[in-house]
């Protein structure tokens, strides 16, 4: 058909959101056309989220942008993001609710806009979890960079004397079990207590269904299999306010894919609204449906201000191409 096509990888942190994500992005355009360029950088970022080169065979190909490693501005942070959003408890679902704050950044200021609805916080709304995983967040320390390894094995209450194997009682009333270490782990030295949960942990035999273990505060299976997943980092992890969030994703859970999804200091999963500031929605925009509804519109959206920023580009190159003829 003859159409001009170019692809290459961009970060949208890059483009003014706290948010680490990266996406290939592909663009075309028809015979006699300019064929667009990728946005340069607005905001520096994580080294780490920066890595945009793709690979095909023996050949690596980049977005064509000048500066990768630099920009005018600095990154965007959770702090800048959502420290004016007021406090919520876990299972909140009051659609609507009054800011209780002004705004505290130029990132917030331009989330909020003006006009007759924007002294009213819509969607600040978070997934209820369980008694179990309810407490887990509870005990995850405020410090930055916890996450499931801070987790206490022993949590005395008034009656844990009469109790002895028991850890915590649970908003619905029942008590946790203390997670057991039996087995000795092949990695652990010799004056180390038992770091194994499963008889494979001595590496002299396969897993035996019978060592599972349930209703603990530590979760057995994230000590089972931590040596072959990278201590399963950032599991029931708590966003850093000088950090930037995890790749937003379709449902936020403290053991998903998505990592740190705790609030920096309130014990409890991020709400709609923090994801949907995360990947740049005004407040002003809605979203519909139930709770994971709203969770899945988010985390399967372009960031508007990365498509802002292609959408730039196209504009000048359609003037461009204009100016030709």
């Amino acid at each position: 058909m003859g159409y001009q096509v170019t692809f290459g990888v961009l970060q949208a942190g890059h483009y003014g959101v706290p948010q680490t994500r990266r996406r290939l992005i592909i663009l075309a355009a028809a015979p006699g056309f300019v064929l667009p360029n990728y946005p340069e950088p607005a905001h520096v970022f994580s080294k780490r989220g920066c890595q945009l080169a793709v690979q095909v065979a023996e050949h690596k190909y980049n977005n064509g942008c000048n500066w990768i490693m630099s920009a005018p501005y600095r990154t965007i942070t959770v702090r800048d993001a959502m420290s004016d959003l007021p406090n919520i408890k876990n299972g909140c679902n009051r659609k609507e609710m009054p800011y209780d704050s002004e705004p505290m950044s130029c990132f917030q200021r331009q989330m909020r806009g003006s006009g007759d609805t924007s002294e009213i916080l819509r969607d600040h709304i978070c997934k209820e979890m369980a008694p179990l995983v309810e407490a887990r967040m509870s005990y995850i320390p405020l410090a930055p960079g916890s996450d499931w390894r801070d987790l206490p094995n022993m949590v005395k209450f008034y009656c844990w004397r009469d109790l002895p194997n028991m850890v915590c009682r649970l908003s619905d009333g029942t008590y946790t079990n203390k997670l057991r270490y039996p087995y000795r782990s092949k990695k652990q030295a010799k004056n180390e207590p038992n770091r194994g949960v499963c008889q494979c942990a001595t590496g002299k035999g396969g897993c035996d269904s019978s060592d599972r273990q349930f209703n603990t505060i530590i979760p057995w299976c994230l000590p089972h299999t931590a040596d072959r997943h990278n201590h399963w980092s950032g599991l029931y992890g708590r966003l850093e306010w000088n950090g930037f969030f995890s790749t937003t994703v379709t449902n936020p859970e403290p053991m998903g894919k998505q990592g740190r999804v705790l609030h920096p200091d309130q014990h409890r999963v991020v709400s709609v609204r923090e994801c949907a500031r995360s990947q740049g929605f005004p407040d002003r925009y809605q979203f519909s449906g139930n709770i994971l509804d709203k969770h899945r519109q988010v985390g399967n959206a372009v960031p508007p201000p990365l498509g802002a920023a292609l959408g730039r580009e196209i504009k000048k190159a359609l003037i461009a191409s204009f100016n030709k003829f």
